[in-house]
């Protein structure tokens, strides 16, 4: 991404509405309108500018951000994790605190309202597909398209629109319009193909809940899935040697990193295979090695994260899996041609199951030397000293109008 004429590596956030750089900006224009965003990991603070943008081959003569002054509260240094700006890719301008701020002017709209409002004549819609690290199987680079599909990915565009369930503007979480899709009944299914049976939570009136179906929330600024505490204790309990334990104020389940797990979550009729190796990750932010204790990918929803509007967040684990389209349909705030409904859409791109199975054999040879016994043996304690990790781990870079994607380390 190109703002003020300076490139800047960028976290790709589906879960938020709005742009901030952590950095003095070159051509910016001041507002002297001060702002704050608050993440699930703490909130950032800064004051309004407006920038010539250049995204993916698009231009924005003045896109709104802030340019942050005091990030104590964020939880890390984002730089850490190898980026200094993030740009929020959420349904509705509505949720923007830029937008907010600045009186609902034209000028202070989210980046893709901006770009999409270039031409009325085409579809509102953004693709993600992104790789797995370490997976020699994988593609090393991801893609973001807008308003195209990635070659060889087209079949997404038959499978089952998903509606994101809308917040009415009448109610109090009415800012908090997410990309929020329901699985189907009996959607989540464990390693051993059965149905994980977990009841719904959402309390506002929702059209897309209840009958064994699970509300989420696709968001790509997680690394780890939020996920309701029973649904975790289902896929991490079972395993020997699993723990429960309290780490930066909130459980979290470890597992011996040897443990194949899988997980299917179907929506639409169609089966999402949650690779083994998306089912656990390193401590460390390297690959994962056998003999060592490994966290889970699917945690218990922390509480500054709940919601009474969904039940989870799918994260990483779960875009690493799917190929994701998401259309802002009449979510837009100029008028266009795209006057339907915001869906989601998903296409499935784990689907050779052996080769999974395969694949996480050899990343664990290739990273370690595999315990002779079949027996999981107890994981180890684990103290907060040698943990840490970031919610917000997708780093994008711009280069030549191309989105090349390389995942940092997450944990």
């Amino acid at each position: 991404m190109t703002v003020g004429g300076q490139v800047y590596s960028t976290s790709i956030d589906t879960g938020s509405d709005d742009m901030w750089i952590y950095a003095n900006v070159s051509n910016a224009t001041p507002t002297g309108v001060p702002d704050m965003l608050q993440y699930a990991n703490g909130g950032v603070a800064g004051n309004i500018y407006l920038a010539p943008l250049s995204f993916a081959g698009y231009e924005v003569a003045a896109q709104a951000f802030i340019e942050i002054q005091d990030i104590s509260n964020y939880g890390s240094d984002p730089r850490v994790s190898g980026y200094t700006a993030l740009v929020g890719l959420g349904p509705s301008a509505m949720g923007s605190t830029i937008y907010s701020a600045m009186g609902l002017e034209d000028t202070a709209l989210p980046m893709m309202q901006n770009i999409f409002k270039q031409d009325m004549t085409t579809s509102n819609y953004i693709t993600l597909l992104l790789p797995r690290q370490f997976d020699p199987d994988s593609p090393t680079l991801g893609e973001m398209t807008v308003s195209e599909l990635v070659p060889g990915q087209e079949a997404i565009a038959s499978q089952t629109k998903l509606p994101i369930d809308y917040v009415p503007a009448d109610q109090t979480l009415s800012q908090v319009q997410h990309w929020t899709a329901a699985t189907d009944a009996d959607g989540i299914l464990g390693s051993n193909g059965q149905p994980i049976t977990i009841a719904s939570n959402t309390t506002l009136a929702s059209p897309i809940s209840g009958n064994g179906r699970i509300v989420g929330v696709f968001d790509s600024g997680f690394s780890l899935s939020q996920v309701p505490s029973d649904l975790a204790e289902a896929i991490y309990s079972g395993v020997p040697g699993s723990q429960l334990a309290p780490f930066q104020g909130q459980d979290t389940w470890f597992v011996p990193c040897k443990t194949e797990l899988n997980l299917t979550l179907v929506f639409g009729g169609q089966k999402i295979f949650i690779h083994p190796l998306d089912m656990i990750t390193s401590v460390t932010g390297g690959p994962i090695n056998p003999l060592s204790t490994c966290a889970g990918t699917f945690q218990p929803i922390a509480e500054n994260t709940k919601l009474p509007i969904y039940d989870a967040i799918w994260g990483m684990p779960v875009f690493r899996n799917a190929y994701v389209l998401l259309d802002f349909g009449n979510f837009t705030i100029e008028t266009s041609t795209d006057q339907q409904a915001p869906f989601i859409q998903l296409l499935a791109t784990t689907t050779n199951t052996t080769e999974a199975h395969d694949d996480f054999v050899n990343v664990l040879k290739n990273n370690g030397t595999m315990p002779s016994s079949s027996k999981s043996t107890p994981g180890s304690s684990i103290s907060a000293a040698t943990l840490s990790y970031t919610a917000n781990a997708l780093y994008w870079k711009c280069v030549a109008a191309s989105l090349l994607v390389g995942i940092g380390a997450l944990l």
